[in-house]
């Protein structure tokens, strides 16, 4: 079954104050750890409509377990703190619709 993350995300002082070069360090770390725990990150960027100031939005075929795992194996990737407080909406394919 397809499943669809979208992770709004509070970003630290820390993020606002982050260099070209560091945000695009941890977007690489990011994505590269998504990966191994088998989700695509397809976007990150700013939202609109929200009171988060950025957006993560991942896709698997996996279980929502990979989901969790990647959240707390991102606490340990040894980043900077940049994400204070997120919120995830989670979608699931409904496959008997996209027959």
């Amino acid at each position: 079954m397809k499943h669809m993350f979208i992770n709004y995300c509070q970003m630290s002082d820390e993020w606002a104050k982050a260099t070209i070069e560091e945000r695009k360090k941890f977007y690489d770390k990011t994505k590269e750890s998504a990966k191994e725990h088998g989700l695509d990150l397809i976007f990150f960027g700013p939202p609109w409509g929200v009171i988060e100031s950025a957006t993560m939005v991942l896709t698997s075929e996996k279980s929502l377990d990979n989901y969790y795992n990647w959240r707390i194996a991102g606490a340990q990737l040894g980043l900077p703190a940049y994400i204070q407080a997120s919120r995830t909406v989670i979608l699931l394919e409904a496959p008997f619709l996209m027959e």
